[in-house]
């Protein structure tokens, strides 16, 4: 596993999520209440960027058919098969905010 920088605290502002490339991998990280969470960027329902999309009540909403998905689990509000994957987010040193990969193999 190796941690990687992704952006600085402020440039995601409560509510939004923002498009990251990290190590080949299209990404979304969000801000949700003041805890930020990263999952990857298309919807598996439709593949819906949701990049586009918005955080509400503790979920990431895709923004082409609103399914709603847990920002702390990534799984769908009712439908626990359907899963983003999720990654480990934390603050690091100077203010950056970074986010856990495995290694490739």
């Amino acid at each position: 596993m190796s941690w990687h920088v992704v952006a600085k605290v402020g440039a995601v502002r409560k509510g939004d999520v923002i498009a990251i490339a990290v190590a080949d991998r299209e990404l979304i990280l969000g801000l949700d209440g003041e805890r930020y969470f990263a999952t990857q960027r298309r919807c598996v329902h439709h593949g819906g960027d949701l990049a586009d999309g918005i955080v509400a009540r503790g979920h990431v909403v895709c923004p082409q058919h609103g399914w709603r998905f847990s920002t702390a689990t990534g799984c769908h509000e009712q439908a626990s098969n359907f899963c983003l994957q999720t990654y480990p987010v934390r603050i690091g040193a100077d203010g950056v905010i970074e986010i856990e990969l495995e290694n490739p193999s």
